[in-house]
C-alpha cells in the first residue's frame, strides 16, 4: 500500500484491507506524508502491519519497489491508500493466480457491470487512449491498464526491475510484464472514484510521463531498435572488463577538472580516517592524502593495488590493500567510506552498503558517486562491468534499506547526460576517449561546476549521494 497524506482515509482503508481473509501481510509504504498519516498507521494494533516509512517523498513507483522489495508472500496485491478500490473483491481477483492461470491479474473498472462513480469524462478518455497505445506495443489486449488493482505472483515482482519513480510505474509494469511473457488475466472491478477536492493527486504530467513509459519500455520498439532499451545485458567476465577499465582509468586521468568538482562536493564530509573502496589508479587518493587525511585504499584487481602500491607504497598515510568489503577487518572503523564509480559493479549494492555500515564509526559517511539512468545503459556500460545505472531515489531507498540516513543525493553532470546518451547510447562509441575527454573536461566542465552549484538538477549523467550512519 503506497501512501502519501492519506490521514483521512488511511485507517479507514486499512480496516477494510484486514477484514480480508486472504491477507496474510500488509506493507504500508509511507512516502514522505506531512499529515500525520504514519502516525495513525503506527497506531493500529494489528501484527499482519508492517510501516515502511520512505526518507523523503519520492512518488508513487518508487514506494511500489520499495514494497516489493519487502514483500514476503506467495501473492501480492496493490491497494491505493483511499478508498476508491474495494478490499473485498480480493478473492476474485487472485483467483486465476491461485488456480494456476495467470501470474498476473488486472482488476479492469471498465469490464465490471458493478457500481463505478460518475466523475471526469477526459480523465476516462485518456485511460482508454494510454490503455490503447500500450496494447498497440506490448501486445496486450487489456481494457485497463492504469488500474491500480494488480495482482502477481511474488516471483513476477521480484523480476520486474522497475525503474520509473511516479505513475509512469504502471505503463512501466504493463510493458515488462508483456516482454516477459506472463500469463495475464483481467477482472472486472467495482470502482468509488475520488475528486481532486478530495485528494486525487494523478495530473496531465503524469498522462505525458505515460506515454514515455509506453514507448521507453516497450519491448515492441525494443525489438526494432535492435538494441536493449532495460539494461539486461550480462555483464563480461572480470578480467576482460579489468583490461577495458584500465584503458578508462588512464583516460579519465586527464579529466582533473571533473574530479576536482567531485572531490570538491564530497570533502565536507570525509572527516579523518576514510575507506576508500574501488580506489583504481589512485586518482582520488590522491586528493584525500593532499587534504591530509588517512587512507586505506582497496581495490579487487591486482593490476591496480600494484599501482597504488607504487604510487602510495612510502606515504605513511596510505595502506594498500587487495581485499572486497567482507574481508576487510571488522575491528577497523573509519569516518568515511568513499566508492566513485564503484557500486555498479558490485553484484548484491543492498549488501555492500550493509557491510559499509558494520565499518563506520558512528555518525560516519558513506560516499556514493555512480552512473544514472538505466536508459543510458550501453555496450561500454556492459564492457567495464556496469550491473546497473541509478536513479536517485535508487540510491535514497538503498541507503535506508541499509540503515543510513540521508544527507544529500543529487543528479551531477547535466550536460553529460545527452553527451552520453548520443555517444555511447546512440552511436555505440567509446565516451571515455582521451581527447573528447579533455575536451570536454576544459571546455564543458568549468561551466557546468558553476550552473549547478546551488542548484538541483532533474537529470544527470551521475548521482551523487552522501548517507550518514545515525549515531
Amino acid at each position: 500500500m503506497p501512501c502519501f497524506n492519506e490521514i483521512a482515509t488511511v485507517s479507514v482503508i486499512i480496516d477494510r484491507v484486514l477484514k480480508s481473509e486472504y491477507v496474510t501481510e500488509l506493507v504500508v509504504v509511507d512516502d514522505g506524508s506531512t499529515d500525520g498519516t504514519p502516525e495513525v498507521v503506527e497506531a493500529i494494533a494489528d501484527p499482519r502491519i508492517r510501516l515502511i516509512r520512505q526518507p523523503e517523498n519520492l512518488g508513487k513507483g518508487a514506494a511500489l519497489r520499495r514494497g516489493f522489495a519487502e514483500v514476503s508472500g506467495p501473492y501480492v496485491i496493490v491497494q491505493d491508500a483511499d478508498l476508491e478500490y474495494d478490499p473485498e473483491e480480493y478473492g476474485r481477483l487472485i483467483q486465476p493466480l491461485i488456480d494456476g492461470l495467470a501470474d498476473v491479474v488486472y482488476g479492469s473498472r471498465f469490464l465490471s457491470s458493478g457500481p463505478h462513480r460518475v466523475l471526469y469524462y477526459w480523465h476516462s478518455v485518456g485511460n482508454r487512449m494510454l490503455t490503447t497505445v500500450s496494447n498497440m506495443l506490448s501486445g496486450l489486449n487489456l481494457t485497463d491498464m492504469e488500474t491500480c488493482y494488480k495482482a502477481f505472483r511474488i516471483e513476477v515482482v521480484r523480476t520486474l526491475d522497475l525503474q520509473e519513480d511516479r505513475f509512469g510505474i504502471e505503463p512501466e509494469i504493463t510493458a515488462k510484464v508483456a516482454r516477459a511473457g506472463w500469463r495475464v488475466y483481467e477482472i472486472g472491478i467495482s470502482y468509488a472514484g475520488r475528486t481532486y477536492e478530495e485528494g486525487k493527486k494523478i495530473g496531465w504530467r503524469d498522462g505525458l510521463r505515460a506515454v514515455y513509459a509506453i514507448t521507453r519500455y516497450s519491448p515492441l520498439l525494443e525489438k526494432l531498435n535492435g538494441h536493449p532499451v532495460v539494461r539486461d545485458l550480462a555483464p563480461v567476465d572480470f578480467e576482460e572488463s579489468d583490461s577495458e577499465l584500465a584503458t578508462t582509468l588512464d583516460s579519465l586521468r586527464a579529466a582533473k577538472n571533473y574530479q576536482d568538482w567531485i572531490f570538491e562536493m564530497c570533502e565536507p564530509h570525509f572527516g579523518d580516517r576514510v575507506l576508500e573502496v574501488g580506489a583504481g589508479h589512485g586518482d582520488f587518493t590522491e586528493r584525500l592524502v593532499a587534504s591530509g587525511r588517512r587512507v586505506t585504499a582497496t581495490d579487487l584487481s591486482a593490476r591496480c593495488v600494484d599501482i597504488l602500491h607504487e604510487r602510495y607504497g612510502s606515504t605513511p598515510a596510505v595502506s594498500v590493500l587487495l581485499s572486497d568489503l567482507e574481508s576487510l577487518p571488522e575491528d577497523d572503523l573509519y569516518d568515511s567510506v568513499l566508492l566513485v564509480n564503484v557500486l555498479e559493479h558490485i553484484d548484491d549494492d543492498l549488501e555492500a552498503l550493509v557491510q559499509i555500515r558494520r565499518r563506520l564509526n558512528p555518525g560516519g559517511r558513506v560516499i556514493l558517486f555512480v552512473p544514472a539512468f538505466d536508459g543510458l545503459y550501453s555496450d561500454f556500460d556492459r564492457l567495464v562491468g556496469h550491473r546497473r545505472r541509478y536513479r536517485r531515489s535508487h540510491l535514497v531507498t538503498l541507503a535506508d534499506r541499509a540503515g543510513f540516513e540521508l544527507v544529500d543525493a543529487r543528479y551531477v553532470n547535466t550536460l553529460g547526460t545527452f553527451v552520453w546518451w548520443l555517444f555511447a547510447r546512440r552511436m555505440r562509441q567509446i565516451p571515455t576517449s582521451e581527447i573528447p575527454v579533455k575536451a570536454y573536461d576544459r571546455v564543458a566542465v568549468p561551466l557546468l561546476r558553476r550552473f549547478e552549484t546551488g542548484r538541483n538538477p532533474k537529470v544527470g549523467q551521475s548521482v551523487l549521494m552522501i548517507a550518514r550512519l545515525p549515531d
